[in-house]
């Protein structure tokens, strides 16, 4: 697991190349009927199919707004796993960092790793290989658990996928 978590953070581009889809569920039923979001080949859309309006699209460190790979439409920057606001290299910019440590994948406030700003934490299903729970904060609890990934997503799907949901 840990090297799967490793591997979609810091080959990221490569899983959006290889045109894997992530699929986003609120609890570890995963019933097709209850999906909430998928990622496609870099397109993020509501719901289980092809008919979900587009949220995001992603590329290699960018996430644009809607289904737009324009300039215009340049939302965010995903660099070293890091979300920045629109194209900025200004530290300023930095809203979210997601750091991998151990088998887990932490996603802080700004370019901080301070626990204080620790805001949700991505760990494997302990029963269901391929599936992800995300967590508020550093929690184990299923009451605290916020949705399910089937699939690993790339840095720039998932900083996409928790937008989606109005997690950021």
């Amino acid at each position: 697991m840990r090297l799967l978590l490793l591997t979609g953070l810091i080959l990221g581009t490569a899983a959006v190349s290889a045109q894997t889809r992530v699929e986003v569920y609120p609890d570890d039923r995963m019933l097709w009927s209850d999906m909430l979001l998928h990622a496609e080949n870099g397109v993020v859309r509501e719901g289980r199919d092809w008919r979900g309006q587009v949220l995001w699209t992603t590329q290699p460190e960018k996430i644009f707004a809607g289904y737009s790979t324009s300039a215009f439409d340049l939302a965010y920057s995903v660099r070293e796993g890091q979300l920045i606001q629109g194209d900025s290299y200004f530290s300023d910019a930095i809203l979210y960092t997601a750091e991998v440590r151990g088998d887990e994948l932490q996603v802080f406030i700004g370019d901080s790793s301070f626990p204080l700003d620790l805001v949700y934490t991505i760990r494997p299903h302990p029963f269901d290989e391929g599936a992800f729970g995300l967590y508020k904060e550093d929690s184990i609890s299923a009451f605290d658990r916020i949705c399910v990934f089937r699939g690993m997503p790339a840095p720039e799907e998932l900083f996409a996928l928790l937008l989606a949901q109005g997690l950021l």
